[in-house]
């Protein structure tokens, strides 16, 4: 009779078979973790998005800020037009958010004799000669509320020397600012009244009011601007402006000797990545300091 064979706690097969297992354990271990790794660095959101616009003046370009808030990494330049919005950028330091303008010193290579100094020198391209040094002089800053993830800022020129620029922020994400909506600002001295659409109100000096487009029976939205002064109200500006459901708009009211001027413009709610956003796993100070990313 053939005795059964005995299971040998030593054998090939069972070596197999605890190695395999093992082997699964450690990949199931180790994909866990690659998962927890990769969400970790999935989660790492700006501290805010911002876009901003010159809304007095020309466009301006030439500032620029840092991403971490530290001037040791990298340097983002910002265009501000100042017939839109522009596009948005990714911050991710501390308040508050600064501005600087970026200055770079080059070699004077101007050599030889008094003579040679008072020829007319060719120009020459800046990217040939050797920069020195690299300065950041600090422009102008805002502060920071944590609850807001999306600000929009409104810069000027305020003509003044050492405080060349100003700026205000107001909170721009769609839940403050939803589509559909119209954000009027004024920087009138006088108080003003507003028929829009089926709706009256009133603006303060320098006031401003977020109001719900209600288009009349046509569609439209047809708008008059009357100014309050010295008990006489005169009507300053009247159209009909165009409605869109998806777009949420900004309107300066600027003033000009004989009433207002009108300025606005229209926000789109789509999808934009932002210049300065991180992939995931990337670190601060992968670019280069010194060397700007251009908007």
């Amino acid at each position: 009779m053939t005795r059964p064979k005995k299971h040998l706690a030593g054998g090939p097969w069972t070596n197999a078979w605890s190695f395999s297992l093992l082997a699964a354990v450690l990949m199931a271990s180790t994909s866990q973790g690659q998962d927890s790794q990769d969400t970790q660095k999935e989660e790492e959101k700006p501290a805010c998005i911002f876009s901003g616009i010159a809304w007095q003046g020309a466009s301006i370009s030439g500032l620029g800020y840092f991403p971490d808030g530290k001037e040791d990494e990298e340097f983002i330049e910002v265009f501000l037009p100042n017939g839109g919005r522009s596009r948005k950028y990714a911050y991710y330091g501390k308040s508050p958010l600064n501005f600087y303008q970026r200055i770079e010193i080059r070699k004077d290579d101007e050599k030889g004799t008094e003579e040679e100094k008072a020829k007319p020198k060719k120009d020459s391209d800046p990217d040939e000669q050797e920069v020195v040094e690299v300065k950041y002089l600090p422009m102008v800053s805002t502060r920071l509320d944590p609850k807001v993830k999306e600000i929009f800022l409104f810069f000027f020129k305020t003509g003044e020397e050492g405080n060349p620029y100003g700026l205000e922020s107001i909170d721009f994400s769609l839940e403050a600012f939803p589509v559909g909506t119209f954000w009027f600002f004024s920087r009138c001295r006088t108080p003003l009244t507003i028929g829009f659409g089926l709706d009256n109100g009133q603006l303060p000096p320098l006031g401003q009011a977020l109001i719900k487009a209600r288009p009349d029976e046509f569609g439209d939205l047809p708008i008059r601007v009357f100014q309050n002064k010295t008990n006489i109200r005169r009507k300053v500006y009247s159209t009909i402006w165009n409605f869109t459901p998806r777009a949420r708009t900004i309107v300066f009211l600027l003033p000009t000797p004989n009433g207002v001027k009108v300025r606005r413009f229209m926000d789109l709610a789509k999808e934009e990545k932002p210049l300065g956003v991180r992939a995931p796993g990337q670190t601060a100070g992968e670019s280069k300091p010194g060397k700007p990313q251009k908007p």
